[in-house]
């Protein structure tokens, strides 16, 4: 009794080609493949030859050998058409008729005509080596030009059982062996194994190769997201720049024009204050030194300015915070026209200093309390508490409002530059105060009070 009834053999394995086609096609068919039908058609139609063959002796002769043989050509060519649309080299259809039709009519011949099992066996068996022998190429073609390792997997199962198939051909012509496909011997045992292999490793290569080029292409896609978004953020950074610059031309065509202008106003200050002495009435003596000391600051200012453009060196000077936070509540007076926003102060016991350029330093708290008198508009009472302390090396200088803070996607982009939530604003003032910070050797943070209301904290270097 033989171990292996290869009737039975052939039967497993044709079912096998037939439902694994199927579960491919299932599986590729919601991704619109065109070739997916052709390979699939083809494996159906390899599995059917595979059952007649294993049926040879039950069913009629013109089933298990003509019809068995030109399934047993038509199945692989069907799959080789599915790789070369692939590839983009479709199989013209006339010729694979034609290739179909002689193999099948010179089998016949042979079968029918000569009575040769030998040379009819050798057709038979050179016809299925070649075809499986042309699948493999054209899995290989595919790997090469994907990379694709299921392709490689393909290439590799059926040039092998092309070379088992090849090596039955000389022990029959020699002799050795019986012509027949139904021949029990180890290297039928052998071929029989490698077909399964074949069958599930043509298909799952086969539908890795579509899985392959999908992740292929969806990597591909995030790489161009990356890098369209990489350019959208670079160009954003260009018009940030150009801004910028904008802004440096149009800042130092402003400090040039204002200058004049507020020269003028400081000398008519002066000369409606002689003129005040002169009749002895000091009941506008109060306003114009305000008036006087706002116009000498924002002279200050745009000389800063215009220096800072032109890259000269800034003015340092030892600064005791006391006397700035003095120089604050005074602008505070200025800004809120005396008392609408009450000032609450906490200083250090000690003495503490900075060294500081004074104009600059002025300009980080009037962005900060004119951000603050905006911030509590509205509220029963206004509020701003400024509190000093020192630890280590630094001093910190916290300015917090009891308006209602600042929302977490404001709060993200609090004092980049050219954002703000204002009509009527350029989104600078925070910007350069940061800068401002930075230039000092220090740093400014913006965040919300864990009582409410927004929270600025301003970090310099003491200096003894």
């Amino acid at each position: 009794m033989n171990a292996l009834h290869l009737p039975t053999a052939y039967f497993i394995v044709g079912i096998l080609y037939l439902c694994m086609p199927l579960a491919v096609w299932v599986v590729l068919r919601k991704h619109g493949i065109a070739s997916n039908t052709l390979w699939c058609l083809g494996g159906l139609l390899f599995g059917l030859s595979l059952i007649l063959l294993g049926m040879r002796g039950q069913w009629p002769n013109a089933l298990t050998y003509h019809l068995a043989m030109g399934l047993l050509i038509l199945g692989p060519m069907l799959r080789a058409a599915a790789l070369r649309r692939e590839l983009g080299r479709p199989l013209r259809w006339v010729w694979l008729g034609l290739v179909v039709t002689v193999y099948v009519a010179v089998f016949a011949y042979l079968h029918d005509v000569v009575h040769s099992d030998s040379w009819r066996f050798t057709w038979a068996s050179l016809g299925a080596a070649a075809s499986f022998l042309w699948l493999g190429l054209l899995a290989r073609d595919l790997q090469m030009r994907e990379k694709s390792v299921s392709a490689q997997w393909v290439c590799v199962a059926y040039l092998l059982l092309s070379v088992l198939i090849i090596l039955r051909i000389p022990s029959v012509m020699g002799g050795l062996g019986q012509p027949k496909a139904m021949t029990s011997d180890p290297l039928s045992a052998v071929l029989i194994f490698w077909a399964v292999v074949t069958a599930i490793v043509s298909n799952i290569g086969f539908l890795g190769l579509f899985f392959e080029r999908l992740n292929r292409h969806a990597f591909e896609a995030a790489q161009m997201q990356a890098r369209q978004e990489e350019a959208l953020g670079l160009s954003e950074q260009i018009a940030q720049l150009d801004r910028r610059r904008s802004m440096g031309e149009m800042a130092a065509t402003l400090a040039h024009e204002l200058s004049q202008p507020l020269t003028n106003i400081y000398l008519i200050t002066d000369r409606i204050e002689t003129a005040q002495q002169q009749r002895q009435d000091d009941s506008l003596k109060v306003y114009l030194q305000d008036l006087h000391r706002n116009t000498q600051k924002a002279s200050d200012i745009l000389s800063r300015i215009r220096a800072f453009i032109e890259a000269k060196g800034r003015r340092f000077e030892r600064l005791e915070l006391q006397r700035v936070v003095a120089d604050v509540n005074a602008m505070l007076g200025d800004l809120t026209h005396h008392g609408t926003l009450a000032l609450q102060v906490t200083l250090p016991p000690q003495s503490l200093a900075v060294q500081a350029d004074p104009v600059q330093l002025s300009q980080i708290f009037m962005n900060v309390v004119r951000n603050a008198i905006q911030a509590t508009q509205g509220q029963a009472l206004r509020q701003l508490h400024i509190r000093v302390w020192q630890e280590g090396a630094m001093a910190h200088i916290s300015l917090t409002d009891n308006g209602p803070g600042l929302p977490d996607a404001v709060l993200s982009h609090a004092g980049t530059a050219f954002f703000t939530t204002k009509s009527d604003g350029l989104g600078m003032g925070l910007s350069i105060s940061k800068t401002i910070a930075q230039q000092h050797g220090g740093s400014l943070s913006i965040g919300n009070s864990s009582t409410g209301g927004a929270v600025v904290e301003l970090k310099l270097p003491v200096v003894a």
